[in-house]
Parts: structure tokens; sequence; C-alpha cells
């Protein structure tokens, strides 16, 4: 029997969450670093910050599509321990490329993050998406009992805690952390809930409406930012009501789109690696210092444009580094013949 279609519309989106994490940490951890952002010209300034908040919903679009299809699929523990393998094999790879290339002491205490990156958050986003895993036939009980009103309030309750109330009162008590938790990732696997069993919050609006929505917000927020004011800086976190709106806005867009890719089902499944690459500690310095080395800094008109293309480079060199990595561990599935773009399951 032909399992379901791989629908490319979530794999295209898949590809492109990644693309913008990568965006993200090369502004963050690059750009920004080395480059004082007040001193550009006005446009450069916004362009930047532009960017910036565009890809701000990197991390909740990713969340986003997994949860929308862990709602209503059967918990499998070899899935969680599938993701904590991959991590651990790309984390020891590095430590020892690194090692021989004399770039670490290979201390314990330097060994440790890369061969415990679960336990010890060597990576965030994977030990707070292996809990999410791991809880989620237990969100997926809550779902399937509440009422779609009983569900709207639930939504709602946890917005008003999760999105607003850290703008009145610091909430370290609730875990919240700019959205780097749990919390915030139950939050956005009830949204992908609702979203799978009840459809839009609004019904009858056009792919054109959300994607206006998502552009409109960020290009709002990057004016905003532009004049220092302080509200904005607060606004610019994974758990702030624009950010989630944002990536709601941009999640209900792919989700309208239907088309079926083989190039692009293809390389949304190598997509984890490269975030597993790009943000090991052991990397993520190191690598970001010397794009910034390679690019033409004296050029201001051609900085914003170098800042896209070195990110989708770099996001390419990773992206086939991950390639060989997971046909390394998969090498006896990588030798058979592969299935049609059309005979694949479905996304988790």
């Amino acid at each position: 029997m032909a399992g379901k279609i791989r629908l490319s519309n979530f794999e295209s989106l898949r590809v492109l969450s990644m693309i913008m994490i990568v965006l993200l940490h090369f502004g963050t951890y690059g750009f920004s670093k080395y480059i004082n952002i007040s001193e550009l010209s006005s446009i450069n300034q916004f362009l930047f910050n532009f960017i910036k908040v565009l890809c701000l919903v990197g991390v909740n679009v990713y969340v986003l599509i997994s949860g929308y299809f862990l709602c209503t699929s059967t918990f499998k523990m070899s899935k969680a321990i599938r993701v904590v393998r991959e991590t651990f094999i790309f984390s020891v790879l590095i430590f020892a490329g690194m090692a021989v290339l004399q770039r670490t002491d290979g201390s314990l205490a330097g060994m440790l993050p890369s061969f415990l990156p679960v336990y010890l958050s060597t990576y965030w986003f994977i030990t707070v998406y292996i809990l999410l895993f791991l809880i989620s036939p237990y969100l997926n009980i809550v779902i399937n009992q509440l009422s779609k009103k009983e569900y709207e309030k639930l939504l709602l309750l946890l917005f008003l805690v999760n999105c607003v109330w850290q703008f009145f009162h610091p909430l370290q008590s609730f875990g919240v952390n700019g959205g780097y938790s749990i919390v915030h990732f139950i939050f956005l696997y009830f949204v992908a809930g609702y979203l799978r069993h009840h459809g839009t919050f609004i019904s009858s609006l056009s792919t054109g409406y959300y994607l206006s929505v998502y552009i409109l917000i960020g290009a709002g927020t990057a004016l905003m930012l532009q004049q220092a004011w302080e509200l904005p800086f607060k606004l610019l976190t994974y758990n702030s009501p624009l950010t989630v709106i944002m990536s709601l806005a941009l999640f209900l867009f792919f989700s309208k789109l239907s088309f079926v890719s083989r190039p692009i089902n293809a390389i949304s499944g190598y997509v984890l690696g490269v975030y597993l690459i790009h943000e090991h500690p052991l990397i993520r310095q190191r690598l970001w210092g010397n794009v910034m080395e390679w690019m033409n800094v004296r050029s201001e008109s051609l900085l914003i444009l170098q800042y896209l293309v070195y990110a989708v480079i770099i996001f390419g060199v990773c992206l086939g580094i991950s390639y060989v990595v997971y046909s390394l561990i998969n090498y006896k599935t990588f030798i058979k013949r592969k299935k049609p773009a059309g005979k694949v399951k479905m996304a988790g």
C-alpha cells in the first residue's frame, strides 16, 4: 500500500525556517558583533533589522510544523531515540574534527558538552524539542478531549501567560525565558493542534493576506527598531506577541499551498544537520568570525547583499556535510533504491 504523500509546502517551509535560523545566527554572532549597526546608513539599518525580524520566526515555525503532524500521529519512542542518536553523532564528529585540528584542548570539561549534547543542552533547541516530543502523547489527550470553545480559552490563557505577561512582570518562576523553554514549545504545539483539528482562527482568508501580515508586521517592527525605542527590543523574542503572530501568518501561508517537489523533500531531510553543525559551540564563533573576515566590510553598499549571500553559502555547505553524515548514519537505507516523492510518508 502506498504511503501518504509528503507535501512540499511544509517541507519547503522547513527548509526556509532553517535558512532563517542561519541568517539569525549570522546576524547575532557575526554581523552585528563586528559591525556597529547604528553607524550604517538608514537604508542598511532598516534592511538588517527587517531581515532579523523576518528570520526571528524560524524556530517557532519549525515547532509549529512538528506539532501540526505530531498531534495526529502515533507516538514512537524510536523517533526520539533517532534524534538523540543523530545529535550525538554530529556533536562527537565535530569534537573529533576540532581535536584533530587542535582547536580544542581535549579536556574532560571540553568533551562533556559534545558527548552529552542533549543532557547538557549543548543545543538548547534539541533538548527542549526532545522533551516536547516525549510529552506529546499527553498533550494530544488534552487536544482531543477539549471542545473548540474550551480549546480557544486554553490558548488565550497560554498566550497571556507566555507572550503578554512578560511586558508587565518578569516570569522566571514560570520558566518562559524569552521562548527558550518548554512552556513556549507547549504553547506552539497547542496552536498547531488547534489548526490541525479546527482550522484557522479566522476563515476565508487568502494566502496573500497571511503573507502581507507577516511582511507588514516585520517592516513595522524594523522601523521601530531603527528609532531605538525600548519597547521593540522586548518584542524581539521567540515568545513576543508580534513574533508569534508573524510565525502563525507564515505557517498559514504555506499551509494553503499544495505541491510536491522531490528536490525539496530530499533537502528537508537534512536541514536538522545544518543546525547541528553551525550551532555547535566549537564551530559557532569560529565560523562567523571567519565569515566576517571574508566579507568586504568597507563597501557598505554591498554589506546586506553579502550578509544574505554568505548565509546561503554557509547553509549550502552545512547541508552538504549533513548529507554526507546522514548517508553514513543510514548507509543501509542509502544504498537501497530511494522511494519516489509521492510514496514517502508525511513528515512528522
